[in-house]
């Protein structure tokens, strides 16, 4: 355990030029308080984005309807749990 008893940890992070720019403006335009406020909310968008490519792959996996092989189905689930850096295009 960390700060005051709770499990959280610190961590720094390095933005490309082009990122860290936009996250300022947003920051800047009122979107946000902080660069740290933007950056919980992308990650807890990016983790409801998850859960919900799950949750559909799920319902096709049950679904008679689905046109989609298992195989399919296990290749889309396996990019939704790769990093973006070592997916191929």
């Amino acid at each position: 355990m960390d700060r005051e008893g709770d499990n959280s940890f610190g961590m720094e992070i390095t933005l490309p030029p082009d990122l860290e720019a936009y996250v300022h403006e947003r920051v800047r335009g009122g979107a946000f308080v902080s660069a740290t406020e933007f950056i919980q909310e992308a990650i807890r968008r990016k983790m409801e984005n998850d859960s919900w490519m799950e949750q559909k792959v799920l319902e096709a996996e049950q679904s008679e309807l689905s046109p989609l092989t298992r195989g399919d189905l296990q290749s889309v689930r396996s990019l939704i749990r790769q990093p973006r850096a070592t997916r191929t295009s």
